[in-house]
């Protein structure tokens, strides 16, 4: 069965554009992430925020990434349209790179905000603890599973998504936070991409909350290029720029 549309996919009975853009959030997050962005989208585009399967609280079952990526297959055939756009932020990102991976034809571009492609043990282990210790009830107030988290949590720790980038050959936007370390994780994913840019964009993980407006006018250009055939003029990191002084470090 589809999965059902997110209360922010609620917009009357307007007829459907012909053009539709899928939020995917990420694991400690929900639909409602996205909340500043439903209503900034170029004329003509429809958002659409669902649940990453496995994650809602009322899922039978756990969340597995190709499961998670099957599930956004029925969207085309549902709302009448040949392909879609996606924006997905941490895990959210990883199932539209394997939904783009097994299906290229359904999807049109991808905006990739710090996608958990290859996250670090050391890191999953520390997110894991701060987990555990939150109590179920401050999550459930917050629409999330403990369970659930945790077990993606695991998911992740085991995560080879193969050759699966190589696949994707519609225009990739990777966004990552201002830092060393996601800059290169993002740079080592663009190489392994057909058709991709790296941009740094300030807010951290969740850049979409943190500045809506910015993160806003970075997702509104890039649509608006698939629509003029034009994504590769997005403007790339100029390898000329300064190094950082937390980079001189490291060189």
């Amino acid at each position: 069965m589809p999965e059902s549309p997110s209360p922010l996919d609620q917009q009357g009975a307007a007829p459907r554009p012909e053009k539709i853009l899928v939020f995917l959030h990420d694991m400690a997050d929900t639909p409602l992430t996205w909340q500043d962005q439903v209503g900034a989208l170029p004329e003509g585009w429809r958002p659409l925020t669902p649940w990453l399967r496995g994650m809602k609280p009322i899922d039978k079952e756990v969340f597995d990434l190709q499961a998670a990526a099957d599930a956004l297959s029925v969207i085309p055939l549902e709302y009448g349209v040949e392909s879609v756009a996606m924006v997905g932020v941490g895990l959210g990102g990883t199932v539209a790179l394997r939904c783009a991976a097994d299906s290229p034809a359904m999807v049109r571009g991808l905006v990739l905000v710090n996608p958990l492609v290859a996250p670090g043990g050391r890191e999953l282990r520390r997110q894991r603890t701060a987990l555990r210790l939150v109590p179920r009830a401050r999550l459930a107030a917050q629409n999330l599973d403990k369970d659930r988290l945790l077990a993606a949590m695991d998911i992740l720790a085991t995560l080879d998504l193969g050759d699966a980038p190589e696949h994707v050959g519609c225009p990739v936007l990777i966004l990552h936070a201002d830092d060393r370390a996601a800059r290169r994780g993002a740079e080592d994913l663009a190489a392994r991409l057909p058709n991709a840019t790296v941009h740094a964009v300030a807010g951290g993980p969740r850049p979409h909350q943190e500045d809506p407006q910015a993160f806003n006018d970075i997702v509104a250009e890039f649509v608006s290029s698939l629509d003029d055939n034009s994504a590769d003029d997005f403007p790339a990191e100029s390898p000329d720029d300064p190094v950082r002084d937390d980079d001189a470090a490291d060189d």
